[in-house]
């Protein structure tokens, strides 16, 4: 036990100022504290201070501190506090069990001695006194008793279970127990805990001793360590569990577990500055204790082992190990304490039933809870798996191995215990004391199956059963009334019964019920059937239903109405439920009271009237003449009336007395028509025989009254029988007359009666009975004229023959239908008759429904045909075939030929049934009675024998289409072959997949096919997955290459190998071995060649097909190759495309010259140089000049120049600056790496050569060419003779192509002079002539202007390497060209843009998801606006490459499709570059994805387009953009798949594989752009990936292209014929017209203006639409 602090209630004082005592109520609610001010004070469980009171001296006159309070305690229903005062006074005050309650002082018990120990008891409490008392206080009857007196003081009082219930210890050491001495102890013991069969002990010595209860032996001592001067043990304290005990000590407490053994182990809780524990006190539940010590102090612990919450519900607290605490954190129910008596834990907690109910096991025993009620029960228990029924009519159900075990939460028992295995709640009912209870009597029940017909009721009191009923049809609901005297159940024919116990009777009540339930408190049941809802308010009366349209179901039964589906409601009937129920339960008044309460609110007449019947029951005959008044019944109210009058009168008053009167019993039997009973009461017991008569005469009952009276008095019955025959003949009533004669021996007279009251035939009988009277011919003929008006033939035909006359017996005989008689008589009297007579008789009995006796007598009278339907009518089907034989006539008897047929068919009696219906002509019905029956052969041989083919076809044709469908192929197949069609059924057996059936057929049929069908079969089987028997046609076929080929494409390499080795030649047994060597691990797959002798083919194959891991292994197993040559060819393989493999291959080849190669080839020159350095230093030379020479070109020129001086080649340098006239440049190399050079560089060259470069970039060709013959005659002078030649020829050059007229006459000149400086005369005398040739003094100068323009671009296009632009363009100094290009800037801008497309790949930096374009593509649109403006337009030379530019643009346009931001500029560097109209509508629908208003058209048309954009990418963007709309599955199944197949042929350069198959109905391109790689992967690519697989299981997507009426897919546009600019789609018949002639349809191009005022993408969009096509036509709209 482990005691955590809570809270300090109550802080202490700084003097002594002890707390007198303190108790807990019993529920767990209030904390009483009792303070050294004689204060009591009322906490809750949380320790809030709720509410306090002041005590009371027991003497007022002595003073409010004449006394203090000693001790409290709390009643056993928490109600009354007990206050134990020092001035002999116990007053009780009742406080309540909640905080609602007044206090008040209920008991004040006065004793002899201060009243020091209290304690609660059953009534009341136990105290003990100074004086050694022991009293028990008895707060009923207010009485105090002594229990023993032991002589010395009471210091302490313990209560416990069991036979030792009390225990008291006193001052001078003795224990008593239920006032018997016990023990002696030592010391007074002051702390005392009974806990049977133990006695805990402590003193003020320290020491804890535990005694046997019963014989007072000493078990055990056990002496805590304490301070030596603080060892007193102050009080003690038992949790409610019985398991820990409490010790007050000084500073802090004692706690200690109790064992079964008796043995105490304890643990000290110290709590500081406390002082004295004065009191302790376990909350109810035993969670919670509190500690009050000497300075007034009150201190809250937690006593808790383990806490756990059950899923946000409810919590567990383990108090103890026996104890458990469950809360509900909804705080809707108090908290339940669970303490187990029979085992010493409670290990396992479940909950079930919404939680409301719980189930704890220990290791014996069973505790059952309902949280609600606040209600445990532990049953013995051992083993598990029971199933628990929690709350099954307030009772919880345990079944386990068949048996079911009824307990009642509250009991520790077990009710009853039943064997069944229907163990449904809704096939068990138990009823436990529910509605009003019959006073000392329980009312528990327990309905069960036994089976699943049989039911049983079980009084659960005293065990008995009531009873076992059987029911015709399994039962599926019961339910008993909560007085369990009826029963409810349906069975699986929705039949509603209810059964009644005491009498044992069932009766079906309803039918088709689906919802019945009792009402509660009552006997009224409600049933629900499809149509009605039927409402019995009493079930004792089921015979009285009201019935009431309702087409929802019932729901439920609440607060008397039923809650009906969609929330109907119909009230119930309250005033008759209420009667009902006052009526049940036999408060007749009551009922009357509450009827009379009604009034007239309600129509209760029924209700009176059934009150009536029950009060007559019960011989309540006021109250039943008040309800027949109450209804109006005034004959019943006025009798009744009567009767009560008799009654007073002859009771003198009293009516009960009178209602014993025999005369009144009378008329009560009268009223309720038991008139032998009232007879009984006249004669017997009145002695009044005239009034019994009178009764019977009244009543016409003359037969009882003559009956009586012969009895008592002959005289008066024979005047009674005159009354009685005058009264039946003034009446009219002849044949009682009649009879009444007969009956004295009067039968003529008798005779004339009845023929007076037209009774012939009774008359007749009289006369037949005595042949004396038939000699009166007058009386004889009245009767048989009488017999013959009546029609009584036979009977007037028995009197013809008895008078003589057998003609006329004979036709009164026939008329009568007696023809046996009239037969008989007529072959006696009148032979000529007897064939009529058959005739008749055989048509009379057919109709008389005796078919079967009419056939001898139709034979006899020679009516065939006749006789043939009356036997076929009376099942005489031998003696019916007979007749047929005999007739001829078959047409005639068609009809009953085919019944008789159909009956032969019915008892399988073929032959018959054949023979008889084709007699009759009816051979097709005998042919479909055959194929009914299986008999196909039979049919078809009957057929064969008598139809035509058509008429077999018609017949057998559905017939095998049927069987077709019905899967009765041997069926179908039958009819084919039968009917000569046996293609038909091999083509059945081929969709129901059935192979060998239909190559059976084949074979036997189509031999020529057989080959060809095994192949199909195999191909079928291979694609259904069964490939063994795919294997076994193909080698049938021949065709075991594809049974190999099968194998391989699934991986069962054993397979093929198995089939390659049996049936294909070696080499191709081999190939299979290398194809299943590719597919395992290196080692694995180098065994397995090397097992089957391949290891050298394997290696050679392993080079051949790129398998470097399989040919290293087997370098090492025999294949005739190094490893080193290996990695030679691997190294080779892969130096295109992974170079840095290649390079690891090299080195492992020794093959470093190789690498660094593969790396200059590749222009990788620094990686190149790393590998040279530390691999081949033989080689850095070499890579040192590649890579200036790359740099150079590039125009790097400081790389070019360091990696030249890094190869000691600075003269390559100082060459390379001069051809790009660099001359400072060339001029510092030279001085720093060539001091020693033979022409060193004046001066004052370098700055007259970039002067001159300057006028050439300005155009001033004059002066340029000036300071190019300066510089070079300063070269001259230098004695550099070689530069001075470079700047006069380029001198030179600039003059031939620049100067016209007179510039070019002075520049021959200087040119000549130059030459002649430096040595070279003839060759300036060369230059001069030639420039002088063909100049023209006398040219004007605008046309020498003109002409110069002219020359100039001839010149251009004829040398442009001449021109400084180019030198700078081809040197790489871009951006320097551009700014000094001038009116040529679009040219070199879009040389520019195409030198930037080729130096980087259209792979790099693509993303298709970032909405960031590639650095390279930024840079060439940024410089293309820049310098292609609206005011310059390109040159006609430049236009091819100004598209080559565009299309560029667009490619790599379309690998960025979310960049839309810079699409808009695109376009309109597109169009100042002059793009055409295709590649600008490409562009504008990849803006128009991003325009929700036409982006659904704009997909489908796209794809038209992947010849110039990106094929991958774009299927990928149209699909996703369908996919999204609602409907769109199938068609982005189409274009994501053909994407899935663009990004593989883009990875395996497949693209002339792609099937195009499925876009026969489109217009899109079948050439698609592809780059080196796929641009839609990663995330995107795996996603795509998903999605297909998941769409391609859905058998409800349809995957293909829908069409329209065209038969195209709707974005198709015919050939040659214009489309919508803005979505690609056909155009319609409402346009917009731009003004460059395109046109848009309207429809989109309004969405998309509307759109855009919001701007957005769709106003980009409209601005990219006016640039390319210019501004709407409006007059074209």
């Amino acid at each position: 036990m482990r005691l955590k602090y809570l809270k300090t209630i109550l802080e202490g004082q700084d003097s002594d100022s002890p707390v007198a005592d303190i108790s807990w109520s019993p529920n767990n609610v209030k904390l009483a504290v009792a303070t050294a001010e004689r204060i009591v004070l009322l906490f809750d469980r949380d320790g809030v201070r709720r509410d306090k009171f002041s005590t009371k001296p027991s003497d007022p006159s002595a003073g409010k501190k004449s006394y203090v309070i000693t001790s409290l305690a709390f009643s056993e229903n928490s109600e009354l506090l007990g206050v134990a005062q020092s001035d002999n006074m116990v007053f009780v005050y009742r406080v309540g069990a909640d905080w609602s309650g007044k206090k008040v002082i209920c008991n004040k018990f006065p004793l002899t001695g201060a009243p020091l120990r209290l304690l609660s008891a059953e009534n009341g409490f136990y105290t003990g006194t100074s004086d050694g008392k022991i009293r028990s206080l008895d707060c009923k009857s207010n009485k105090s008793s002594s229990l023993w007196s032991a002589g010395a003081c009471c210091v302490s009082l313990a209560r416990g279970g069991g036979e030792a219930a009390l225990a008291s210890g006193h001052v001078d050491g003795t224990l008593y127990l239920n006032g018997r001495l016990l023990l002696r102890y030592a010391l007074p013991p002051t702390a005392l805990v009974l806990l049977p069969p133990y006695m805990i002990v402590g003193s003020c010595d320290g020491r804890i001793s535990v005694y046997e209860a019963q014989r007072g032996a000493l078990l055990r001592n056990l002496e805590p360590s304490l301070p030596p001067d603080r060892r007193d043990i102050i009080s003690a304290t038992l949790s409610p569990s019985g398991q820990t005990v409490a010790f007050g000590v000084f500073d802090g407490c004692l706690v200690g577990e109790v064992k079964e053994s008796g043995a105490l182990e304890v643990s000290a809780l110290p709590i500081p500055n406390l002082y004295a524990a004065r009191a302790l006190a376990w909350s109810g539940d035993g969670t919670q204790l509190a500690v009050a010590s000497q300075t007034g102090a009150v201190l809250q612990f937690e006593a808790v082992l383990k806490r756990w919450v059950w899923r946000d519900t409810v919590e567990v607290r383990h108090v103890s190990p026996r104890q458990l605490l469950l809360t509900r954190l909804a705080n809707d129910s108090l908290p339940l304490t669970v303490t187990t008596k029979l085992a010493p834990d409670i290990f396992n907690v479940r909950f079930i039933g919404n939680d409301w109910y719980a189930v704890c096991r220990t290791s014996c025993s069973l505790i059952l809870c309902d949280i609600a009620r606040g209600l445990t029960s532990e049953v013995a228990w051992s083993g598990a798996g029971e199933r628990v029924y929690a709350a099954v009519g307030g009772a919880c159900l345990l079944q386990r191995a068949g048996e079911l075990s009824v307990l009642e939460y509250g009991l520790d028992r077990v009710l009853h215990t039943v064997r069944t295995e229907r163990v449904n709640p809704h096939v068990l009912s138990v009823r436990i004391n529910e509605g009003q209870k019959e006073e000392g009597r329980d009312r528990k029940h327990l309905a069960y199956l036994l089976d699943r017909q049989t039911i049983a009721v079980v009084d659960l009191v005293s065990g008995v059963q009531l009873g076992q009923w059987w029911h015709e049809a399994r039962v599926d609901w019961l339910e008993l009334n909560e007085s369990g005297h009826l029963l409810l159940l349906r069975d699986t024919r929705r039949r509603l019964a209810l059964l009644r116990l005491d009498t044992g009777e069932k009766e079906i009540i309803a039918s088709g019920v689906s919802f019945v339930q009792w009402i509660e408190n009552s006997d009224a049941v409600v049933a629900q059937t499809p149509t009605h809802l039927l409402i019995w308010y009493s079930a004792w009366e089921p015979q009285c239903v009201e019935m009431s349209e309702c087409g929802a179901g019932a729901v439920l039964v609440q607060a008397r109405a039923v809650l009906l589906r969609g929330g109907a409601r119909l009230a119930l009937d309250e005033h008759r439920l209420e009667f009902n129920t006052a009526l049940r339960n036999g408060d007749l008044e009551g009922c009357a009271q509450y009827l009379d309460s009604v009034g007239g609110s309600a129509d209760v007449a029924q209700l009176w009237r059934q009150l009536a019947e029950q009060a007559l029951k019960n011989e309540n005959v006021p109250l039943a003449a008040k309800c027949y008044r109450e209804v109006g019944d005034e004959a019943r109210t006025y009798y009744l009336d009567k009767t009560v009058e008799l009654a007073v009168a002859e009771g003198d008053g009293d009516v009960t007395t009178g209602l014993i009167n025999p005369i009144v019993r009378a008329r009560l039997a009268i009223f309720a028509g038991d008139l032998a009973t009232a007879e009984e009461c006249y004669v017997k017991r009145a002695n009044r025989l005239e009034m019994a008569i009178s009764m019977y005469k009244q009543f016409n009952r003359w037969t009882d009254a003559i009956a009586l009276a012969e009895k008592t008095d002959r005289d008066i019955a024979k005047t009674l029988k005159q009354q009685y025959m005058d009264y039946l003949t003034s009446t009219g009533r002849y044949g009682e007359a009649g009879a009444a004669l007969a009956a004295r021996g009067d039968t003529g007279g008798s005779v004339r009666l009845w023929l007076r009251g037209g009774r012939a035939r009774r008359a007749a009988a009289a006369l037949l009975q005595h042949p004396a009277l038939l000699h009166d011919d007058e009386l004889l003929h009245a009767v048989l004229d009488r017999l013959v008006q009546e029609e009584w033939w036979e009977v007037a035909g028995e009197i013809s023959e008895r008078m003589g006359d057998a003609g006329t017996a004979v036709e009164y005989y026939a008329k009568g239908n007696n023809y046996g008689r009239a037969v008989q008589l007529a072959r006696e009297a009148c032979p000529g008759e007897v064939t009529r007579l058959e005739g008749e008789w055989g048509a009379w009995l057919v109709a008389s429904r005796q078919a079967g006796a009419a056939v001898p007598h139709l034979i006899e009278a020679g009516h065939t045909v006749d006789a043939l339907t009356a036997a076929i009518k009376a099942h005489h089907y031998k003696k019916a075939l007979q007749i047929v034989q005999v007739i001829d006539d078959k047409e005639a008897i068609r009809d009953q030929c085919e019944q008789l047929g159909n009956y032969f068919i019915s008892t399988q009696e073929w032959e018959t049934a054949e023979r008889v219906l084709i007699s009759c002509g009816m051979v097709e019905r005998c042919v479909r009675a055959y194929n009914a029956a299986g008999k196909i052969a039979d049919g078809l041989r009957l057929a064969a024998a008598h139809l035509t083919e058509e008429e077999t076809k018609d017949i057998f044709m559905p017939l095998a289409e049927k069987s077709r469908q019905e899967g009765q192929l041997r069926k179908a197949e039958q009819i084919y072959i039968g009917l000569g069609d046996p293609d038909e059924a091999i083509s059945m057996y081929k969709e129901a997949s059935q192979y060998e059936a239909m190559l059976r057929l084949v074979g036997a049929h189509r031999p020529a096919l057989l080959e060809a069908t095994r192949r199909h079969v195999a191909q079928a089987l291979h694609a259904a997955g069964d490939l063994r028997a795919a294997e076994n046609y193909y080698v049938q076929a021949g065709d075991w290459k594809s049974a190999i080929q099968m194998y391989r494409s699934s991986g069962q390499w054993e397979s093929a190998e198995r089939v390659s080795r049996a049936h294909a030649p070696s080499g191709v047994q081999q190939q299979v071995s290398l194809q299943w060597a590719a597919t395992l691990a290196p080692a694995a797959a180098a065994r397995l060649l090397a097992a089957r002798g391949l290891a050298a083919l394997g290696a050679r194959w392993a080079l051949q097909a790129h398998r470097w891991d399989i040919a290293m292994e087997l370098s090492d197993l025999g294949g005739g190759i190094t490893k080193r040559e290996v990695a030679r060819h691997e190294a080779a393989a892969l130096a295109e495309e992974k170079p840095e493999e290649a390079e690891a291959a090299f080195l492992r080849a020794a093959a470093a010259e190789d690498a660094v190669r593969m790396w200059l080839s590749k222009a990788h020159h620094q990686r190149a140089l790393a590998l040279a350095e530390q691999h081949a230093p033989h080689m850095v030379e070499e890579v040192l000049v590649e890579g200036a020479r790359a740099a150079a070109e590039r125009g790097d020129l400081a790389q070019f120049e360091a990696l030249m001086i890094r190869a000691n080649r600075p003269r390559e340098v100082v060459q390379h600056y001069k051809d790009l006239e660099l001359w400072e440049e060339a001029g510092r190399v030279s001085r720093e790496y060539l001091p020693d050079s033979a022409e060193p560089v004046p001066s004052a060259v370098p700055p007259l050569l970039q002067r001159a470069a300057h006028h050439a970039d300005r155009g001033e060709w004059w002066e340029a060419v000036e300071l190019l013959l300066s510089a070079s005659a300063a070269g001259a002078a230098g004695g550099a003779l070689r530069l001075a030649e470079r700047a006069a020829l380029r001198a030179a050059r600039l003059a031939r192509d620049r100067l016209r007229g007179a510039p070019r006459r002075d520049a021959a000149r200087l040119l000549a002079d130059a030459f002649a400086a430096i040595g070279q005369s003839d060759v300036g005398e060369q230059l001069r002539v030639a420039l002088l040739e063909g100049v023209d003094d006398d040219t004007p100068a605008a046309d020498y202007e003109e002409e110069e323009l002219k020359h100039e671009s001839v010149m251009e296009e004829v040398d442009v390497e001449s021109s400084a632009l180019e030198k700078l363009a081809r040197a790489g100094h871009w951006q320097r060209c551009l700014a000094h290009a001038g009116e040529k800037a679009p040219h070199y801008a879009l040389r520019y843009a195409a030198n930037l497309f080729k130096t980087h790949s259209r792979t790099e930096g693509i993303d298709i998801e970032s909405e960031e374009v590639p650095e390279v593509l930024s840079q060439v649109i940024d410089t293309l606006r820049q310098y292609l403006t609206d005011d310059v337009t390109v040159s006609s030379a430049d236009v091819p490459l100004a598209k080559a530019v565009c299309s560029e643009i667009l490619v790599r346009m379309s690998t960025a499709p979310k960049a839309f931001t810079v699409m808009n500029d695109a376009v309109a560097v597109m169009v100042a570059a002059g793009a055409d109209d295709r590649t600008l509508q490409a562009l504008i629908l990849l803006m128009g994805l991003h325009v929700p208003q036409i982006a659904s058209k704009v997909a489908r048309a796209l794809p038209r387009y992947t010849d110039i954009i990106v094929a991958d990418v774009a299927f990928y963007l149209c699909g996703s953009t369908v996919r999204s709309e609602e409907d769109g599955a199938r068609e982005a199944f189409v274009m994501l798949n053909h994407c899935l197949d663009l990004v593989e042929a883009a990875d395996d350069d497949s693209a002339h594989l792609i099937d195009y198959t499925d876009f026969e109905c489109t217009d899109w391109s079948r050439s698609p752009l592809l780059l080196e790689s796929a641009c839609v992967r990663g995330a995107a690519l795996s996603a795509l990936r998903d999605w297909l697989l998941a769409v391609s299981m859905d058998q409800q997507v349809d995957q293909t292209l829908p069409t329209d009426g065209r038969g195209k897919y709707s974005s198709c546009v015919a050939e040659g014929e214009p489309c919508c600019v803005l979505t690609g789609y056909p155009l319609s018949t409402r346009l917009v017209t731009f003004s460059n002639g395109r046109c848009a349809n309207r429809e989109g191009w309004a969405r998309v203006r509307a759109a855009a005022r919001e701007a957005g993408a769709a106003a980009a969009a409209l601005r990219a639409l006016a640039l390319s096509c210019g501004p709407p036509d409006a007059a074209h709209v």
